[in-house]
């Protein structure tokens, strides 16, 4: 097999590489999966597999790399350029849908769940460089809506989970219970459900 030499190739190789760990940490789980399985599902030797990734660890390090950081940028631009909280609740309601439906996160938190306590290095990770900066993007909005006067919020980090709670739950039941689209739920309908109890508990005037 042709080593790849442009950085286009690179990058094309490595992101198969990720594409199939995800694969097989998902149907086998990642303590089951074998650096092996990855590189025989994206049809390269396992010493290509070697030159972009020396571990399993490394692997699930660059799926969340990968996953993460555009969808990150995403949520830092809804929460830093919108002009109100409740411009910007509208803007997280709008991206919460296709952030489920058209990225892999889901099923990258059902691997994370699945597998939690044979790699906590990992989940301090996936929590640090994920979870924890959504949250403080979140906690940061709720603040300024608080000392502007928009809103009332005594607990901007504690709020911010409840922000983010039903995302999370409907990006796992669809990794879970939805792969067939059989438990297939109404995300554009259960988010703005979501925005007027928030607008309606935060006692912010909903758009008419």
């Amino acid at each position: 097999m042709q080593r790849a030499r442009t950085e286009e190739a690179k990058d094309e190789r490595r992101q198969a590489l990720l594409s199939a760990a995800l694969d097989e940490f998902f149907e086998k789980g990642f303590a089951a999966t074998r650096m092996d399985d990855v590189a025989r599902r994206a049809h390269l030797s396992k010493g290509a597999l070697y030159l972009y990734f020396d571990s399993k660890d490394a692997l699930f390090q660059g799926l969340v790399e990968s996953l993460a950081t555009p969808n990150l940028e995403i949520v830092e631009q809804i929460t830093q350029q919108a002009a109100t909280l409740k411009e910007a609740l509208r803007g997280i309601r709008l991206f919460a849908p296709n952030l489920i439906r058209q990225t892999e996160l889901p099923r990258l938190m059902k691997v994370l769940i699945g597998d939690s306590q044979m790699f906590p290095d990992l989940v301090q990770t996936y929590r640090r460089e994920l979870i924890d900066r959504v949250l403080s993007m979140i906690a940061s909005l709720l603040k300024r809506a608080n000392d502007s006067g928009e809103a009332s919020i005594a607990h901007p980090e504690l709020t911010a989970r409840l922000v983010m709670a039903p995302i999370v739950l409907s990006a796992l039941w669809q990794a879970v219970f939805n792969q067939k689209s059989e438990a297939d739920v109404n995300l554009d309908q259960l988010f703005e459900i979501h925005e007027q109890m928030l607008l309606n508990a935060l006692r912010i005037e909903a758009a008419s």
